[in-house]
């Protein structure tokens, strides 16, 4: 591996937002090559995911429920849907003063949803990038309003690193259960 280049900068955003970076592009890599079987797979019953739904588009199941206890298992498709949407698009939104609710609706082709991944990531990244860090959200984040965009930009990376490592192990386990 390359040794990172020197730091010039100590502003948050550049560190925060490098780190991000490259810790997008470590999930675009794992994603390279996602077939529809693997991207729909549930590796039990039972599993969230994206269902095909009548004479609308494909709907997100328990989009919207946040307090699932036990959480479920999810297949690729629901966590490339959460964190497009129901985190960047959301967080995104938010910013810009929207509060309504991430869309449940997804799309069954995985290139699709990887693209609208990358577009959600640049959307977002553009947004924060361009904020005060220690700005307070306010109001349009609700309990969350006192917390400052570096706060946020935290969660979310939080956010990627734990379901793209959840993502990547989907495809361990497919491609070692389908091999």
């Amino acid at each position: 591996m390359a040794s990172p280049a020197a730091r010039t900068t100590s502003e948050v955003s550049s560190v925060i937002l490098d780190s991000m970076d490259h810790m997008f592009a470590q999930l675009l890599a794992r994603l390279d090559g996602l077939t529809p079987e693997e991207y729909l797979w549930e590796p039990v019953d039972g599993a969230w995911s994206v269902r095909s739904s009548e004479n609308r588009s494909p709907l997100v199941d328990g989009a919207g429920e946040r307090d699932a206890d036990p959480a479920p298992v999810t297949t690729i498709a629901w966590r490339i849907w959460h964190i497009a949407i129901d985190c960047f698009d959301e967080y995104t939104r938010r910013f810009r003063g929207d509060t309504a609710e991430a869309s449940a609706e997804w799309t069954l082709d995985p290139d699709e949803a990887i693209e609208t991944l990358n577009e959600k990531w640049l959307a977002y990244r553009s947004v924060v990038a361009g904020r005060d860090w220690w700005e307070e959200l306010g109001s349009t984040w609700e309990f969350f309003s006192r917390h400052s965009t570096a706060d946020m930009a935290m969660h979310a990376s939080n956010e990627l690193v734990h379901h793209g490592a959840e993502i990547s192990l989907l495809r361990d386990l497919y491609r070692d259960s389908f091999a």
